[in-house]
């Protein structure tokens, strides 16, 4: 048997390009997938001297000298080459340029790039798998723009060495490359073919409908494969399973075994002689450790049992949606501090943190233009006032498909484009106006959102998609009322989605009943029992009802459910210390400092450790806060507090003790005058 491919996974480059490769070999891999910048904008500064030298480091480190052939790029996805607007194109050739200088002068030679959409009439949905055939001539005209474009490129970077490297797609929309035949026309127009390879993804592959659910098919296709493109221009595959059956043209990975894919699949492409060297990346979700261990590794192990004989290793895990933390608007603002010791500050009102913290984790995460709302076996239900609403042509459904993989590329204006000319066909379609609304929502636009997804639920009101647009629109606009009735609206529509109930619970809590709020709450973690966030926005309920303990269990299991966020570690040393867990709480306060050290956090830690007693531990938390944020306030009243103690515990004769509470006393009242409180009990003790 040959020895193990070069497995590799697409890695973050948070802090810092040079730690992906650092993370890599941590796991052991012998291959690495990044972005050399944002991907999702238009123009990056250049790489710094000081990015470079890091860069080198870790690759020495690694021990890769052969790097070049180990690392691979992906480009932005806002490149489109064979776009038809000049503008776009144009744009589009500065970006991809750019994505190869910064390549060069890493030392990575393979840029993978998606070949692009013509933005024409597509193939015909619902046909049988169309494969093996000429190009449309749409499709030919966006295989010639993309040739144009890239010869135009290498012109400009004469002497370059990195390949650019065209991934197979699964044909949405107006995409090109989900044929072969497309990749081998795109080499056969380019100028000088030798700096175009090809990235093979096996999830496009099988969803774009080459069968290898067998041994014999999956060789068959490999074979064709080389017949057309050679497989000594394959530079790069990307190892991802298929949430989409064989020709459902759906591009959603999932882990190896999860999917439609096959072990056939996997094991024709591991065990292929000419694709030893050839990196396995892989692009599969990057969920929570399973058993202690990196999803990317139980991946590979997956994919080592499939090579040498085995059957899939991947365990079959069934995981909701990850609900990952996602800055959005906050209609409330900014909310009040925490209650520091013995109401120093008074109560505040930590958990509307929480709460607006899962208002930005549900409304934010929905995703987009889908071609139905409607649960299965629902008719069409007029708007009302005597017009029905209309179903979506063949080529306005995949112009509608096309403008959703638009959104989530970032180009906002083109899928609008596309959305408003389905319309100006076809004006009563309420899934053309959900478009509009999921991309207004995307851009954080939630007042032109509204009327679109409002529009879209007059026309067709069991829609739910359009009924729970208008309810995140409204929610983000704080029209709270008006958004429990669209969200009731989508529930009738969707007795079944736990994201409804979830962000009707997410409005109950912000009207501050917590008792309907849990009633949500629970329904949400009934339909979905993996949803972290519906466990916290349960806790947050129990703690408000004045059940901690129960707070604390539901705490406790979104931890195990998501990742562990600041303010669900907050939640939970609050809980804590209302249940009269002092120590438990010290120590989760001790693990929020570690996860994120800001004043906040340790603000909270000094608060855990008055309540437990610990006096001293208490006062070096709080001037730990203050050292990061002067004017922190909160944190100064923690040291006054504890100050205060001290010297009323002296009978007085404590002067530094007094000095000290005095000090931060007026140092609190400097940064946030509005402290009634503070005030009296500054005047009360003389201070």
């Amino acid at each position: 048997m040959a020895t193990r491919p070069r497995y590799g996974s697409h890695l973050s480059i948070a802090g810092g390009m040079h730690l992906a490769i650092l993370e890599a070999i941590r796991l052991g891999m012998d291959s690495l997938q990044i972005f050399t910048k944002n991907q999702r904008q238009w123009s990056a500064p250049p790489l710094s001297d000081e990015q470079l030298e890091s860069w080198m480091v870790a690759l020495r480190e690694a021990g890769w000298s052969d790097s070049p052939h180990r690392i691979v790029s992906h480009n932005s996805y806002l490149v489109n080459l064979a776009s038809p607007d000049d503008q776009q194109r144009n744009r589009s050739i500065t970006l991809q340029r750019d994505e190869l200088q910064r390549c060069e002068a890493l030392g990575i030679a393979w840029c993978v790039m998606h070949p692009g959409a013509h933005l024409g009439s597509p193939r015909k949905p619902g046909s049988p798998n169309v494969l093996r055939v000429d190009p449309s001539a749409d499709e030919l005209a966006g295989l010639k723009r993309i040739a144009s474009g890239l010869d135009e490129i290498h012109r400009s970077l004469r002497g370059a060495k990195v390949i650019t490297c065209l991934e197979t797609t699964t044909g949405s929309g107006t995409n090109l490359g989900y044929d072969f035949s497309h990749l081998a026309k795109l080499r056969e127009l380019v100028s000088d073919p030798d700096r175009v390879g090809v990235c093979l993804d096996t999830c496009h592959v099988v969803a774009a409908g080459y069968d290898m659910s067998t041994t014999k098919k999956a060789s068959a296709v490999l074979d064709e494969f080389d017949e057309l493109c050679g497989l000594e221009n394959l530079r790069v595959v990307h190892v991802n399973d298929s949430i989409g059956e064989l020709g459902s043209r759906r591009d959603r990975h999932t882990h190896i075994g999860q999917g439609c894919c096959g072990d056939a699949c996997f094991y024709g492409i591991l065990t292929r002689r000419e694709l030893r060297e050839t990196p396995m990346i892989l692009e599969t979700p990057k969920d929570d450790p399973v058993g202690g261990r990196d999803w990317d590794l139980v991946n590979i192990d997956a994919l080592e049992a499939i090579r040498l004989g085995g059957r899939s290793a991947t365990p079959n895990v069934s995981r909701a949606k990850k609900s990952a933390p996602k800055p959005a608007p906050r209609p409330n603002g900014n909310p009040t501090r925490a209650q520091t010791p013995r109401g120093v500050v008074g109560r505040s009102i930590v958990l509307m943190l929480a709460v607006l913290m899962l208002l930005s984790l549900i409304v934010a995460g929905s995703s987009g233009c889908r071609m139905s709302g409607r649960t299965p076996g629902s008719a069409n239900q007029g708007s009302g006032k005597g017009t029905a609403p209309q179903n979506p042509t063949p080529t306005q459904r995949s112009q509608l498909e096309m403008a959703d993989q638009l959104r989530q590329r970032g180009d906002s204006e083109s899928a609008l484009a596309l959305c408003r000319e389905v319309l100006a066909q076809n004006p009563l379609l309420p899934q053309a106006y959900v478009g509009i609304g999921d991309i207004r929502f995307s851009q954080g636009k939630y007042s032109d959102a509204e009327p679109n997804y409002r529009t879209a639920a007059r026309l067709d009101p069991g829609d739910f998609q359009a009924q729970f647009g208008h309810g995140r629109s409204l929610q983000m606009l704080g029209r709270l009322g008006e958004a429990i009735g669209a969200y009731q609206r989508a529930i009738v529509a969707n007795p079944k989605s736990a994201e409804a109930s979830l962000n009707m619970s997410t409005a109950y809590l912000s009207l501050g009943d917590a008792r309907v709020a849990a009633q949500f709450a629970e329904r949400a973690t009934t339909l979905d029992p993996h949803s972290g966030a519906a466990r916290v926005n349960l806790g947050v309920a129990y703690e408000r009802m004045g059940r901690p303990a129960d707070a604390i269990r539901q705490y406790q299991a979104a931890i195990e459910l998501m990742p562990q966020t600041p303010q669900l570690l907050i939640n939970l040393v609050n809980a804590y210390v209302a249940d009269g867990r002092y120590p438990e709480a010290v120590n989760t306060a001790v693990a929020l400092t570690k996860l994120s050290s800001v004043p906040e956090t340790y603000e909270r830690l000094g608060w855990a450790e008055f309540r437990a007693g610990h006096y001293d531990s208490s006062s070096i938390a709080y001037r730990q806060a203050v050292v990061l944020d002067p004017r922190y306030w909160p944190a100064w009243n923690g040291i006054g507090v504890n100050a205060l103690n001290r010297w009323l515990l002296s009978e007085k004769k404590d002067s530094y003790a007094g000095d000290e509470a005095r000090r931060a006393f007026r140092s609190s009242m400097q940064a946030n005058p509005n402290q009634p409180k503070v005030l009296k009990l500054y005047t009360t003790y003389g201070l």
